[in-house]
């Protein structure tokens, strides 16, 4: 009796090891793995043109979708572009910050950041246009610390997860082959 008992431990134990072993190793599900369109090996993602008065807001975004596209995909992401397939264009449209709470004394206590972005995929061989979308808005809320002494100013976390939902609905977007906004060419 204490024989099985102890061969079902050792059974278990091993099954746990392996399990916890291939998890840490690099394996993905299939799913989670995406496809760029026929042709595309390698793709260039400069950074995104900021016609906004933000400073570095290109950067983060930029920062965001070469993220995405390298855990998204398995082909070579450069921030150039040359030497690639394919490259990805994006300009960040616009930024606005409006108050949505208010305070005591009229001043606005949680406020919404949107920003507007397009996007397009560009073929390099034929400069064919594969995908784009003029139409991405995303919006993401904060809060303003009325406390001098504990001021933070929580706008720059707040495009930090705004950043991150727009690289991952782009990714997602291109990969699926939808356009968000503009009709495909």
């Amino acid at each position: 009796m204490k024989y099985k008992v102890r061969r079902n431990y050792l059974t278990a134990a091993l099954l746990l090891g392996f399990s916890m072993a291939i998890s840490g190793c690099g394996y993905k599900v299939r799913s989670s793995v995406g496809f760029l369109p026929k042709g595309i090996e390698s793709l260039g993602i400069p950074t995104f043109q900021n016609l906004t008065g933000r400073y570095r807001l290109e950067q983060s975004i930029t920062s965001s979708v070469l993220k995405e596209f390298v855990a998204r995909t398995r082909i070579p992401v450069r921030s150039k572009q040359s030497g690639v397939d394919a490259v990805l264009f994006g300009e960040i449209l616009s930024i606005q910050s409006t108050p949505v709470t208010f305070s005591t004394g009229s001043f606005g206590s949680a406020f919404m950041v949107t920003v507007r972005i397009s996007a397009k995929l560009v073929r390099v061989k034929d400069s064919a246009v594969i995908w784009q979308d003029g139409g991405f808005t995303f919006r993401e809320r904060y809060t303003l610390n009325r406390d001098v002494r504990d001021f933070f100013s929580e706008e720059n976390p707040a495009l930090e997860r705004l950043a991150n939902a727009f690289a991952a609905s782009l990714v997602s977007a291109i990969i699926e082959g939808q356009s968000l906004g503009s009709p495909k060419p």
